[in-house]
């Protein structure tokens, strides 16, 4: 009997909260970066979504850090197609290196030799240059 009552509300209150809802077709503006450039989402076969394979995707996302923020440095430039460049620039080494292939040990040797060493330091140096330049 009880169960009947909560039915009999919601069926009742979803015509009232139906009014309230906001639709909108309108496409959502792209995600930028502390520096304002528009954020290249990780391409479809560099995602990975099952369980098993989400390494892939999340080695995807720390190699092409590693990779954007050196290239900044390189270059010492701050432009957006130097902070956010296309995917492509991993795709040869990331393959290389057994990624869409290989067990995740590893991305796990590649991620504590070449990764979590660097990162933070490539990281504050990019900042150190590019929020200089703004």
């Amino acid at each position: 009997m009880i169960y009947r009552a909560i039915l009999f509300l919601t069926l009742t209150a979803a015509p009232a909260k139906a009014d309230q809802i906001e639709l909108s077709n309108s496409i959502q503006p792209a995600e930028t970066d502390r520096y304002g450039c528009t954020i290249r989402p990780r391409p479809e076969h560099l995602t990975f979504s099952s369980f098993r394979d989400s390494w892939r995707s999340v080695a995807a996302d720390k190699f092409y850090s590693l990779r954007r923020y050196q290239q900044v440095l390189d270059t010492g430039s701050c432009d957006c197609a130097v902070l956010q460049p296309e995917w492509s620039i991993i795709e040869d080494e990331y393959q290389s290196l057994g990624f869409t292939d290989g067990p995740s040990s590893t991305y796990d040797d590649w991620a504590d030799a070449a990764y979590f060493p660097v990162i933070s330091g490539l990281r504050d140096a990019v900042r150190d240059l590019c929020e200089g330049a703004e």
